[in-house]
């Protein structure tokens, strides 16, 4: 899509004391690694390269699990949303706070730093959005008008576009056509819907900003406030299922842009925290896959059974045997030999009874006698299949938001990415494989005598170890952004357990005020101060639907 420039202006958060300044800025067209991450959940993907200068605001797991950048909010002081690439030694002036009280407006040195990279983002793009002078109440309902046209085109063609990349992976695999996923693609319900959300909301938005602006003949962060709930209504358009998708993610940004405004006024901070927070929201999300998988999304949780190679009828028998329920031996037996069994694995399955301490490996890993080997292929297997989908996650950014740096660098443009696919599937390759490890150390434990016992709080454990290790695995820009993927669907998760025990309320439509809020809260964020938000948040929010 081709967009004609123009210049607008714009605010950013960015001198000294941390106040508003205005400057002229133009913007650039959407990406569709942007919607790879915050519609199709898929994982998110480094994206530095985004910004058109070294020192440019990155753009964004998915994600995913989608598109992924180094925060520069977050670069010199860990936190739980932080997207530290670099460990480097800040000089901090709040020892001159007059008897420790923070000065009004008081920004620290990386609030600052994050403010400028923003505003140098701004100015070094070159694609602007569609503008149209709100001086009267006409020009503010013609350019929500060209707003909404423009946002939902883009998030239309971007999101068929996505699809059909995705579903190419199935036509090469010879599980359906070519024409029936270019078919579903543009004409499908899935885009339209989603081009329809975005458009509906970039108009109400814009519609109500610009009106409160020009009624209250001042723009600050009430407006930004107001029109951001009153836009967050669109979401009603989605189905239900994409309603709590977004309703999880952009509360989870909207926390994150709270923790960065407190960071940069120097109240908040702690390192590492983005990897202990995807730590425990994915210990929570194997707990859930091993004792309550009602409570991950079907999509979701076949996933996770295909991508760890344990048959569903064994996760099935291991949370009965936890409970205390008896083993049914005839269903074991049809499982095993399902499966293309061992000797050893038959021979196990004779002499087991009913009530067996715990589900042997034997019956998790029937067609292997060895736990190494079987954890090593597993390895192995979900490096290989894994790898296409972060690779088309990887590339549909790089085609449609960096070719100018593609052109210009083929190569090491072309290398950068590739490896940066591969890094994420060697990270999912060992979080599944180190999972099973533990498991299977257990089993042998208890074979050998050890009073481990067989709790279901152990495979929380297991979550949060092989996750604390994995994560270390991956870049440390795309951390943030993989523990904003797993902790709304820990959280989802965790809610439905305490429902079930009836320790919460259910509220109708709660993903719907859940994602006005949130809104409400990022795009008075974005109005006044939207260094704080994520790259992610700010490249979906500035591609799409552009400034006011």
């Amino acid at each position: 899509m081709t967009i004609h420039n123009t210049n607008i202006p714009n605010r950013d958060s960015g001198d000294t004391n941390g106040q508003p300044q205005r400057n002229n800025m133009k913007n650039t067209s959407m990406s569709e690694a942007t919607f790879a991450n915050a519609a199709l959940t898929s994982n998110p993907q480094d994206s530095k390269e985004a910004s058109t200068t070294k020192s440019s605001f990155p753009m964004t797991l998915s994600s995913s699990y989608s598109s992924l950048s180094s925060d520069p909010l977050s670069s010199s002081i860990g936190s739980p949303f932080s997207n530290r690439s670099r460990k480097l030694p800040r000089h901090d002036d709040r020892a001159n706070w007059v008897n420790g009280k923070r000065p009004k407006g008081y920004r620290t040195p990386e609030g600052r730093e994050a403010a400028e990279k923003s505003k140098k983002f701004k100015s070094g793009t070159t694609i602007p959005h569609l503008v149209y002078s709100c001086n009267t109440y006409e020009g503010v309902l013609k350019h929500a008008l060209l707003g909404a046209i423009r946002s939902g085109g883009v998030s239309y063609g971007a999101k068929a576009l996505v699809n059909l990349c995705l579903g190419m992976l199935k036509v090469m695999n010879g599980k359906t056509s070519f024409a029936k996923v270019f078919k579903d693609a543009f004409v499908g319900a899935d885009a339209m819907r989603f081009g329809a959300f975005f458009g509906a909301f970039s108009f109400l938005w814009k519609f109500v900003n610009n009106g409160l602006k020009l009624y209250r003949g001042t723009d600050d962060r009430i407006n930004g406030a107001i029109a951001g709930a009153i836009a967050g209504l669109a979401i009603l358009i989605e189905n239900h299922e994409r309603r709590v998708t977004f309703a999880q993610q952009m509360f989870m940004r909207s926390i994150q842009g709270i923790y960065n405004a407190g960071k940069h006024r120097g109240q908040l901070s702690l390192r590492h925290g983005d990897a202990l927070l995807f730590a425990i929201g994915s210990a929570q999300i194997m707990y859930a896959y091993t004792m309550h998988p009602d409570t991950i999304p079907k999509e979701f949780l076949g996933f996770m059974i295909k991508t760890a190679r344990v048959p569903a009828e064994s996760l099935a028998f291991n949370r009965l045997n936890v409970r205390g329920f008896p083993l049914d031996l005839k269903q074991a037996r049809a499982l095993i030999d399902r499966h293309r069994p061992t000797a050893r694995a038959i021979q196990t399955m004779s002499t087991m009874t009913e009530n067996v301490s715990v589900i042997p490996c034997e019956l998790l890993h029937p067609w292997v006698d060895s736990c190494k080997q079987t954890n090593t292929e597993r390895f192995a297997q979900v490096t290989k299949e894994i790898f296409p989908v972060y690779a088309t996650l990887n590339f549909v950014p790089l085609l449609v938001l960096r070719m100018k740096r593609l052109l210009k660098d083929p190569a090491k443009v072309i290398s950068k990415t590739t490896f940066n696919a591969l890094r994420s599937s060697v990270f999912l390759a060992i979080f599944v494989a180190g999972y099973q490890t533990q498991i299977c150390t257990h089993r042998n434990l208890l074979k050998a005598g050890w009073p481990l016992g067989n709790s279901k709080y152990l495979y929380w454990l297991f979550g949060l170890v092989c996750a604390g290790v994995s994560i270390m695995v991956e870049q440390e820009s795309r951390r943030s952004e993989l523990a904003m993927y797993v902790l709304p669907k820990a959280a989802t998760s965790l809610y439905k357990i305490l429902y079930r025990k009836n320790w919460v309320k259910g509220v109708k439509y709660w993903e719907v005020m859940t994602f006005s809020f949130a809104m409400s809260l990022i795009m008075s964020f974005y109005q006044q101060e939207e260094q704080v938000l994520s790259p992610f948040v700010t490249r979906l929010i500035y591609h799409v639907l552009g400034r006011s």
